[in-house]
């Protein structure tokens, strides 16, 4: 239903929370954004597209290419600014330039679809995170953000993290990537909050510990129930 829908039920539909101040940072330049895999995070895009005024994002590459193309129309017909990821490069740069042109860059961060991020602790288990999300912000000095889509009855709620602080000191080589890996950290512990308090809207159905089954940590992501 999402191509079909006009701007304003797309924004009817949504409630955000705590979403002005990415509004402010996008006043004086770019912003970065993360979230986790809840909800419709192809809703909330579209809404950020709308209500932001810009999103700019990759597409996991998926066969066959008819579906892919089909997933590239829909985002790109609500205004998101597409890049498949292919694995050939090119993509941090089309994402670091977009954030320098005065836009929002938003990433999805609890998978390592690129084979390319850093170990990370994720509810107390080691896992690789993807680390460009950290990257972005230290590059281009802007603002990092983590929000997280969920449902409240039919309503899509979005609900924006306070941003994330970090040492902004230019960095390069080694202390560029550790200095990522401990901004990721940071991001983590905001999804950890999120996907505990929303456990039944987390769409992650890969398995992202490598030394644990999936069902070996359902313990520490869900609250417990009687």
């Amino acid at each position: 239903m999402l191509p079909r829908w006009t701007d304003e039920q797309l924004l009817d539909r949504v409630r955000a929370e705590n979403s002005m101040q990415v509004v402010e940072a996008l006043r004086s330049g770019g912003a970065v954004l993360t979230l986790p895999h809840l909800a419709n995070w192809d809703w909330a895009g579209a809404w950020a597209a709308r209500y932001f005024g810009s999103l700019c994002t990759v597409a996991e590459r998926l066969r066959p290419e008819g579906v892919f193309q089909k997933f590239l129309k829909a985002r790109e017909s609500r205004g998101i600014t597409l890049m498949p990821l292919t694995g050939e490069g090119g993509t941090y740069e089309f994402l670091r330039q977009h954030i320098i042109q005065g836009r929002l860059v938003a990433l999805l961060g609890d998978r390592d679809v690129a084979k390319s991020g850093m170990g990370n602790q994720f509810f107390g288990h080691s896992t690789s995170l993807p680390i460009g999300a950290a990257l972005l912000a230290l590059d281009t000095g802007r603002p990092l953000f983590t929000c997280a889509p969920w449902y409240d009855g039919e309503t899509l709620v979005i609900s924006f993290d306070s941003e994330i602080i970090f040492d902004r000191t230019p960095v390069e080589g080694r202390e560029r990537l550790r200095r990522a890996q401990e901004i990721t950290k940071l991001v983590a512990a905001n999804f950890e909050n999120h996907i505990r308090s929303h456990p039944e809207n987390w769409h992650q159905l890969q398995p992202i510990w490598p030394d644990l089954v999936f069902g070996n940590v359902l313990s520490d992501v869900a609250p417990e129930t009687s």
